[in-house]
Formats: structure tokens, C-alpha cells, sequence
């Protein structure tokens, strides 16, 4: 019976080979490692852009001077502002000459929207104009891309938080009804505590949670409003 022969090693091209195919992989793995430290260092280090205002545009100042504490909004119960209606709009149904103030805004507005299509304050401006009208479906779309343009945008949060509560109010079926207040809750979940709108977002989220038959948790974030804001008549109707 004859021997097995010894096994012969590998001639070291074959080895040299073998080993340079093998680093390849490994140095692109390490880069992926070194990129995605990168991002993580990136994302702690810049701080997010919180927009407010009105577009750089000066045709967007002049019509937010031509709307300014004329034009109001009816919200309900709840509490809204906007910069281009320079803050907290009254909260009635606006009649025809504020609906004719409003409409002959619109193609300035759009205008500048057009001039700047990355501009999430722009869509918010339009938005604005959809709620005067009642139009919560329009506003709430053009708050939802105007959030898509700049996540931790408070108006734009608080402006569809406002719109799909709304939409809700007026919606006959219970469950699409009770849908549309989860998305409103959820958009002011997220408007930050450093923005001008937080204490706004705090105000709504309490009173459509109770819509929505969240009471417990409603009476939480009323408890986080009253902190601060224990003065005001809003304060005091909020418990109610």
C-alpha cells in the first residue's frame, strides 16, 4: 500500500496573492467605519437649523406689513401664530374683506416661493393664506413639506399640528377623524423648546389629546404648559 505523499505547501506568489485580496475588503470596511464616525461626530457637533421669520425676499416683508393684525385665523380653541401675520392672529372667521386682503397676497407669496423653492418659511407664508380660507388639507401639505425642507422648523410643526386638528374637527368618521388628531399630536410632539412656538405646541397637544380621549397624558402636558405659563388667561382655561 503506498504512502500518502506529504502535502506541499503553496508557492508564496499564490500566498501574496491570496493575502492582498483579503486586505481590499478590509481597508473598505475601515473606511466605512472612519465615515460613519464622521457623521456621528458631525451630527453632535452642528446644531440643527431652527428657521423663523419670513423669507429673505423684500417682497415678503411688504406682505406681511399688509396682513399684519388685519387678517385672522380661525383656529377654534386652539392657539396659532405666524410670522407673517406677525404673531398670534386673532381666532374668528375671517370675513370678506380679510379674505379679499388675503387672496390678493397670494400671488406675491407664491411668487416668492417660486424665487425661493428652498425656503421651507415660504410654504409656511402660503399655509397661512389656507387656513384663512379653511382649507386644512392645502395647509396641512404645505406645513408638511416645509418640515421636510427643515426638520426642526417650529412653525412649520405647530402650523400642521393646527391644520390635521382642524381637518379633524370637521371630519364625520370617527376613525379617520381620530387619525388625523394622532398626525396633529405627532407634529407637535416635535416642535423644539427652543423655538417661539414650543409653549403653542405644548398648549394644542394638551387639548387635542383630550379630543383624542388621551386624558391622562393631556393633563400632563397641561401641567407642562401651566409651568410656564401660570398667569395668563390661557392658563386659566386650559385645565377646562
Amino acid at each position: 500500500m503506498s504512502a500518502t505523499p506529504p502535502a506541499v505547501a503553496p508557492p508564496i506568489h499564490e500566498i501574496e496573492r491570496a493575502l492582498k485580496w483579503r486586505i481590499l475588503p478590509t481597508l473598505l470596511f475601515i473606511v466605512a467605519l472612519a465615515s460613519l464616525l464622521t457623521l456621528a461626530v458631525v451630527s453632535l457637533v452642528m446644531k440643527p437649523k431652527h428657521p423663523h421669520g419670513l423669507p429673505d425676499d423684500p417682497e415678503a416683508g411688504r406682505a406681511a406689513l399688509a396682513l399684519a393684525g388685519r387678517i385672522s385665523v380661525p383656529v377654534n380653541t386652539l392657539r396659532f401664530r405666524s410670522a407673517l401675520l406677525g404673531g398670534e392672529p386673532h381666532s374668528h372667521t375671517a370675513d370678506a374683506n380679510m379674505l379679499d386682503l388675503a387672496a390678493s397676497a397670494r400671488p406675491t407669496l407664491e411668487a416668492v416661493q417660486r424665487r425661493h423653492p428652498g425656503d421651507p418659511r415660504a410654504l409656511a407664508a402660503l399655509a397661512v393664506l389656507d387656513l384663512v380660507r379653511h382649507d386644512y388639507g392645502h395647509a396641512a401639505a404645505r406645513y408638511r413639506r416645509a418640515c421636510e425642507l427643515a426638520p426642526h422648523y417650529g412653525e412649520g410643526r405647530l402650523g400642521a399640528g393646527v391644520a390635521l386638528a382642524l381637518e379633524a374637527d370637521r371630519t364625520p368618521e370617527p376613525w379617520q377623524s381620530r387619525a388625523l388628531r394622532l398626525q396633529a399630536i405627532a407634529q407637535l410632539a416635535m416642535v423644539d423648546s427652543v423655538d417661539a412656538e414650543y409653549p403653542y405646541a405644548l398648549y394644542d397637544r394638551a387639548l387635542v389629546l383630550a379630543d383624542a380621549g388621551h386624558v391622562r397624558e393631556a393633563a400632563f402636558w397641561s401641567a407642562r404648559y401651566r409651568a410656564l405659563d401660570d398667569t395668563s388667561h390661557w392658563s386659566r382655561a386650559l385645565p377646562r
